[in-house]
């Protein structure tokens, strides 16, 4: 089952105090940065789903539990 849109977002204010920590410096939503998991170029989508119609998001998945970004979830599918 899903979480709830605020669910969602209590577990990604959580992620991001961890991944800011892990890398050292403060990361904000819309910020240009590398997906910690594949490091292609993107932005942070954290108050989005992941969805940016124009831009490769970084978003944290709770079905995998990680960082990923659209060129992610792409290249499982391929």
């Amino acid at each position: 089952m899903y979480e709830t849109r605020k669910e969602y977002e209590t577990v990604v204010q959580r992620q991001v105090v961890l991944l800011e920590w892990a890398i050292g410096r403060t990361i904000r939503h819309g910020e240009d940065a590398r997906c910690p998991r594949c490091g292609v170029k993107g932005c942070f989508d954290l108050d989005g789903l992941g969805f940016a119609p124009d831009r490769n998001s970084i978003y944290y998945s709770t079905v995998f539990n990680e960082w990923r970004c659209r060129v992610c979830d792409y290249l499982m599918c391929a």
